[in-house]
Formats: C-alpha cells, structure tokens, sequence
C-alpha cells in the first residue's frame, strides 16, 4: 500500500477487490443457490416423512394388540384400511422401527372410546373414525402425539404433497391446547375456569363389566323414586363392589401368575412344570370348597352376620361359617375389620362341621392411581371431560398449569351456627386469608348441633324453620365483613347429618347417603352475599356462573380441579368403625407370656439383650393412619351394613367409590383429630372440628394444590 502525505492510506486495487461488498437483500422465502462464499446459506428445512402404503396384513398384529388387547375394541375390515392410508402417510417407513406408529394407534384407540363412550366397542370406518383422525397428527418420530388446530383438516382424498405430512409445520400444535381457554397465548390462567363442584346426584354413573372387564356407562339412569329403587339394585351393589375390588386384586404382584415356569424332565422322558415354591396366590370361590376337607385355601368376600348370629364371608359363589379364634389380622392393628367390610381370608377348610378356620386375615392392597390410569385411562368418571390418562396430552398440559398456578384450599368442618363461639373462630379464620384469599373455601356440618326436625323444633315446625335460616343469616352478615376474601373465594358448602330435610326423618340416627343439599329457602340472603361481591369485584367476569353466590352441593361430592379430583364426606366414620370392628383373640396373646416365661427369659444371662422397640406412634396418628388404609382398601367411602348406614341403593356404587384412587380426600370425621396422611399417593385429611381447646382455638386444613399436601392450621380466637 502507498502512503500519501496528509491524505492517509489508499487503498490499491487489490484491496477493493478482496473488500466484502454490499450485497442485495433476499426475500424471505428465496431458495436460490450462489457460489459467492459470503451469500449466507438459506436455512434447512425440517425432514419430511416419505409416505408409504402399508397392506393391512402388516398392520393388523399391531392394531390388534392395541385395539382388541388393551382397549376391548372390535376393529373392522375397512377401518384397518382406513389406518393403514392414514399411518403410512403420517409416519412413513419407520412406523414400525420408531415406534410411532404404536403410539398413534393407542391414541386412536384412546380417543374413540373418549367419543364414542361405552357403546362403541365395534370401531368401523365410518365417519365417527375420520373425524378422530381429522383431530390427530403426529409431531416427529418417538415424540407423543398432537391435535391438530381447528380450521385445517386433513381429508384422505389428499395427494401426498409434503405439505400434510412434514413434521413441525407452524400450524400444528405438539402440545395440547388447555380447554376453556385460559391457557392458550401464554396468558394468565384463571383457576375459577377449571374448578367444577360435581353433585352426587349429577355425577355419571359407571359400572365394571366383569365380562368384558372395563367400565361401561350405565343405560339407565338412576331411579327417580330414591327410597323405592328396585330390588335388583341392592344386590349389585354388593356385586359391584366385589368385581371391582376383585379385578384390582388380581392385577396385584402377589396375585398375577408367572409368565414362564420352570420344566422338569422325568426318567421316562416326560416334562412337567414344577416350582420350588408357590409363585403367586390363588383366590378360590366359595363354592370350590367343597369335598376339599382339611385343604388350605385364600379366599376373598365380604364379612356378613348370619341369620343364626355367626360371622360369615359371603362371596358371589356362596358363604361360609368363619372360626377366628386363631386369626391374626394383617397388619395387626392396623385396620378396621368389621361387617361390610371386603377381606382376603387364609385358612382351612372344615366340613364336620362346615366352617373355615382362619390363619390369617387381611384388607385387599390398594392400587395406585396411576396403575389404574394404564387400564381405565380413557374412562372420564366425572363427566367434566378429564381422563384419567395421565400420560394424554390433555392432562399433561393441565397438570403443568395446576402446578403453574398458586392456590389454596381451605377446609372447615363442624361449623355450628347455633354456637355463639362459631362466629368469633369463622372471624379469625377469615382475618387470616383476607390479605391473601385461597380459591376454594369448603364448609361443612353439621351447621346445627341438634337434628333437624328434633329439640330445634320442638316449640313448632314453622318456629324452627326461622331459626334454622336466622342462623345462616347471621353467617351472611359475617361474610359481608371480609369483601376481598369473599370476591375472590368460592365458598362450596356441603351438609351434615342433622341439616334439613332429611335429618327431619331420620330423628337423630344416621341418614340415608348420598344426601341432598341444603334448601334454598334458608340460605338465600348468604347467596345474595356472595353473588353480589362477585358482582362487584373487578374479576367477575373470570368467574363460572355456576360458582356465584357459593355452591351448595350435596354430600358427598367431589371437586374437579384441572387434572386432580377431590372427594368431600362428612361423616363420623372412625366412631362407627371402633364399634362395630370385630375383635380378634388371637391378636391380644401375641404380645402376653406367663409368669414362667419371664423368669426363664430373666435368667438367661449369656442372651443377647432384646433389640429397643421404635419410638410408640402418638394415638392421634395411629387413628388417623388406621381410618385411611381402612377406607382406602375398601374403596368405599361407606364399608358398613345397611342397618347401621343405610345408602340409596342407586347411587352408591358409583358416588361412594373410591375406586380409581383420587388425589385428595377429604373426610370430616370430629371423632378424631385433625390429620393430614398420605397413603398410595393419595393424601386424606380430616379438617377435624373447627372450634377446640375448650373454645379458644380454631382448627381447619389449609391445602397446597401445587404440592397436593395439606397442613394442620390453628389460630387463637
């Protein structure tokens, strides 16, 4: 380069050759090719699936494994015609390798039974199964599928051109979009949006098929005369309780047969099965017994009182005498085993005379909620369109915003109004969450300390009556004190056995459940409270219609909140478990020796020194831990007799099931002390009695939905 005086450097031509030049702006969707090194390279585009055409020869093992074996489905001649055009131009040559083709076959499956409900069992190629496919797409290989956003679906009349089938297109959707429209374009999520209260009376009804083994919709709804159902209806509920808690029992480790057993070859050349031991446990009906004198058998049924006054097991097949003057219950102490109650029996076989002599006694195990999710994934038992699949799209986008979004829940029991002392513990509860209100606010009874219809009435039905709503109007002037909690807090409120009307017939005994919700006619100015904080807050309009002025539901009842559903009881059930639980002689001497024994036990010097027993477990948790498992096990909100707690036979089996596992139970028993426990990844609280400590304190649970743990709360009045 030369150098000029004063004038600085000048370029040569070299230089102005070898400088970068400006170079013209490409379009946007310009796919040209140039050899100029400093044109950048135009982005690559995603791969794109080539389609196939796949015979229905090779498809048919696979859709029969996941259509017939794991659904129940029936799939016809054309609807394997129908998927084999669609998966061969979805997922291309590798549908098998990648496993993607499996994958859009069980969401297939899984929808259509989401549509087409219990009575599409025969899957053809109709429209009902195109409009599934419209709905579905698969976003890349081994990746979950999709759905497809509304406003472009996909015809099979389509030429493959590559525009339907590349992966990550910019109008499909890998995620699934959250319903009702709080989620989408990142917005705030309203949590009112996804909080539904179902009434027992409105909940749909789903019963298991042991036929066909999967739950089906009932064809008839309940009876509309609640108290004179037909007499078919008390027996199925007994059934159904057994065929559901059978067909959990056998899908148990302990219960499921191995898949291979070892063969033994004998001297003259034969080969038989043989095990060193038994590898599983088999359950033998009743009515198997006899003619097997002095055998040992497991059995499984429901403990019963005879007309002659003995303990019996009674199963579908039959019933027998039981002897438990050996019996050790397992775990010992550790459940409630009364009559109502489903129990797995091991023990011997007598026929002179016939009884069986039980060894050992036991609660069937409970199952976890995402084991049965594998089998009855596509079964929405609430009817608020959430699955119980959590592994669908649906659900994992609303389980992210469940933990997304924080919020509370707090639970109140036993809040009698007739106490002058309820009002100053509601006051301070309130105080508490008028800074920082939670979503949900449960109050449950008994609202009156006295029955409905009892002393309360005893100067006049009419005279009662006004009584009854002058209390619930004291609430509303209560309520109409805390504006920033009540504007943002739904209050659900569910009754107890002395609230009206049907403690007026049942004069102080236990009730009939489910029971209805509080009437109107006394709770209408609380209503009117509520409705118009709601009104005149700034985020009325987030709310559900259903939730202004509080929801009175019936008990029980259960909550649907985003992904998770949670069961409200009120009952005393731990009082009416110590007396009717049986018990078992052979569980006291276990732990008793004879004086003889200790001074032999005193003298052996050279003996090792008896290991320290554990730390006792404080008598409130073991109560608590007692009544859970106990109500876990049995799946049943209510394992008692009729005599000693009727139900109306109709709804019982489906609203006082505890089958599949929910996430939170909430069980206001004032018989013990509040608790928080979590069993099989279900946690079960007990907001207990809310006024305690002689008047001084008040008690309630304050649940955390993003953890789904509650905590004991208390507060000095």
């Amino acid at each position: 380069m030369s150098l000029d005086k004063g004038k600085g450097i000048i370029p040569r031509p070299a230089d102005a050759f070898f400088r970068r030049r400006d170079l013209p702006l490409q379009p946007a969707g310009s796919t040209s090719l140039t050899s100029d090194p400093f044109v950048p390279l135009a982005p690559s585009s995603a791969p794109r699936i080539l389609a196939v055409e796949i015979s229905p020869s090779a498809l048919r093992p696979l859709a029969f494994r996941i259509f017939t074996k794991k659904h129940n489905l029936t799939l016809k001649s054309d609807a394997l015609t129908l998927l084999c055009t669609f998966i061969g131009r979805r997922c291309g040559s590798g549908w098998r390798d990648s496993g993607s083709g499996e994958k859009l076959l069980d969401e297939i499956a899984r929808t259509w039974k989401r549509n087409a409900g219990a009575g599409g069992i025969l899957v053809d190629g109709g429209e009902a199964l195109k409009a599934v496919l419209n709905g579905l797409e698969v976003p890349a290989a081994g990746v979950g599928v999709g759905v497809r956003p509304r406003g472009r679906e996909w015809t099979f009349d389509q030429v493959n051109d590559g525009g339907d089938s590349q992966m990550g297109d910019e109008d499909m959707m890998s995620t699934h979009e959250l319903p009702g429209g709080g989620g989408g374009g990142g917005g705030r999520i309203d949590p009112r949006k996804y909080l539904k209260v179902v009434n027992a009376f409105t909940q749909p009804k789903w019963v298991y098929n042991p036929l066909k083994k999967h739950f089906e919709r009932a064809a008839a709804k309940p009876s509309l005369h609640l108290l004179l159902p037909p007499p078919a209806s008390k027996t199925f509920l007994f059934k159904h309780r057994h065929h559901t808690l059978h067909q959990r029992l056998l899908r148990n480790d302990s219960f499921l047969p191995p898949t291979f057993t070892r063969t033994t070859k004998h001297s003259s050349g034969t080969t038989s099965a043989t095990s060193a031991t038994q590898s599983h446990y088999i359950i033998t009906p009743i009515s198997h017994l006899l003619g097997q004198h002095s055998s040992t058998f497991l059995l499984f049924g429901i403990l019963t009182i005879s007309p002659s006054g003995h303990l019996s097991l009674t199963d579908p097949t039959g019933s027998i005498p039981l002897d438990i003057t050996y019996a050790t219950p397992v775990p010992s102490d550790g459940a409630y085993f009364c009559p109502g109650c489903f129990v797995v029996v091991d023990g011997q076989y007598s026929e002179d005379p016939m009884k069986f002599l039980v060894l050992t006694i036991g609660m069937p195990p409970c199952e976890r909620r995402e084991v049965s999710a594998e089998i009855f994934g596509h079964v929405d038992f609430l009817g608020t369109g959430v699955t119980l699949d959590t592994n669908s799209a649906q659900n994992r986008a609303l389980r992210r915003a469940e933990i997304a979004v924080p919020a509370k829940m707090v639970f109140l029991a036993e809040v009698q109004l007739d106490v002058d002392r309820t009002f100053d513990a509601l006051r301070a509860v309130f105080r508490v969450y008028e800074d920082d209100p939670p979503l949900v606010c449960v109050l449950m009874g008994n609202f009156i300390r006295t029955p409905f219809g009892g002393a309360i009435v005893g100067a006049g039905g009419v005279q009662g009556a006004v009584q009854y709503k002058e209390y619930w109007d004291g609430l509303a002037i209560l309520l109409a004190e805390f504006g920033n909690l009540v504007r943002n807090t739904v209050f659900i409120f569910v009754p107890g056995d002395n609230d009206p009307f049907t403690a007026t017939f049942s004069g102080g005994r236990s009730p009939a459940v489910p029971r209805e919700n509080i009437p109107d006619i006394f709770v209408n100015r609380v209503k009117r409270v509520l409705a118009a904080s709601v009104g005149a807050g700034s985020e009325s309009g987030s709310a559900e219609p259903d939730t202004r002025g509080g929801v009175w539901t019936s008990n029980p009842a259960r909550i649907s909140y985003f992904s998770s559903d949670i069961v409200l009881f009120r009952d005393d059930a731990s009082a009416r478990f110590s007396r009717h639980a049986i018990r078992f002689p052979n569980s006291a001497t276990n732990n008793t020796t004879t004086k003889g024994e200790e001074d032999t036990e005193s003298m052996d010097l050279d003996a090792s020194p008896p290991p320290s027993p554990p730390p006792p477990i404080p008598a409130s948790l073991h109560l608590s831990r007692k009544l859970t498992k106990t109500l876990l096990d049995q799946a049943h909100l209510s394992p008692f007799p009729l005599a000693s707690r009727p139900v109306l036979w109709d709804y019982a089996p489906h609203t006082l099931a505890l089958y599949p596992l929910p996430r939170i139970v909430v069980i206001a028993d004032v018989g013990i002390d509040r608790f928080a426990v979590t069993y099989e990844g279900c946690h079960v609280v007990n907001p207990g009695k809310l006024v305690v400590g002689e008047g001084k304190m008040a008690g309630w649970v304050e649940m955390e939905m993003r953890e789904g743990r509650g905590t004991v709360k208390e507060v000095e009045i």
